[in-house]
């Protein structure tokens, strides 16, 4: 989970909309009147395709978006298309979510509060820093730690992650006994690559973030790309966005 921000509502939710869709609710509440294409369209954009909670990618392998009501709709229907209440999700963790009253019990809102202040990753798990109740009900009301939905496919990334990493040095050491351009430019843009997979458009972000910037071969990769005055702009940039973003303890 990353911190998000929320853009502004579509022009076609006006005020009179909003009011027409809530009176349209209360009269029949089995009815989705906040799916409409305007808004569906915006919150993809607004979570740049990606559930707001897990980061999971939205529209692939049957993960289709969900409108998530942050106070839910069947106790305060009067906020049922409100925008700063709307937040994309997949259908895993709106279930999940269900109707918690999160007035009573708060969780974790992404386009309200940074996750990172009240969560953390350790072996694949979202831990509560501090063990602070904010996290903890996030954690246990989202199912954060799925073995089989977000741990697993955790560690396939991670691990992943961690391959390109080893691939990336290999390279390296390649350059180092025999320098050349085309190898300097499969380094650089490897790694640019690779941090490019932390960015908060990416699925899973904060995951390779946080596995990239506590991973030893990639400390040693920045070294090395300094030492040898290829940690260029766009590197500096892309590691400043991965920090920003990483779950780290």
């Amino acid at each position: 989970m990353i911190k998000l921000s929320r853009i502004d509502a579509p022009i076609e939710l006006s005020d009179d909309i909003v009011k027409k869709l809530t009176e349209e609710y209360k009269l029949d509440n089995k009815k989705a009147v906040w799916r409409k294409p305007y808004i569906t369209g915006s919150l993809l954009k607004m979570s740049h395709c990606k559930c707001s909670y897990c980061e999971t990618k939205l529209g692939e392998e049957g993960k289709y978006m969900e409108v998530d009501h942050y106070h839910p709709k069947n106790k305060y229907p009067d906020e049922v298309v409100m925008w700063d209440n709307l937040i994309p999700s997949c259908g895993r963790c709106n279930s999940n979510k269900s109707t918690c009253d999160t007035y009573l019990e708060p969780i974790i809102n992404p386009y309200v509060d940074n996750p990172k202040e009240y969560l953390y990753m350790e072996n694949y798990r979202i831990k509560s820093r501090n063990n602070n109740k904010l996290g903890r009900k996030t954690i246990d009301v989202l199912y954060l730690n799925d073995m089989e939905g977000l741990i697993l496919p955790r560690f396939k990334i991670g691990n992943a992650v961690q391959e390109k990493l080893g691939s990336i040095l290999d390279v390296f050491d390649e350059y180092k006994r025999n320098p050349n351009f085309s190898r300097r430019n499969k380094i650089v843009n490897a790694t640019k690559e690779l941090l490019k997979e932390a960015r908060e458009d990416s699925e899973y972000a904060s995951l390779v973030a946080t596995v990239l910037l506590q991973d030893d071969n990639y400390i040693l990769l920045k070294e090395r790309l300094k030492s040898a005055n290829l940690w260029d702009d766009e590197l500096k940039t892309l590691d400043k966005n991965a920090i920003k973003i990483a779950l780290i303890k």
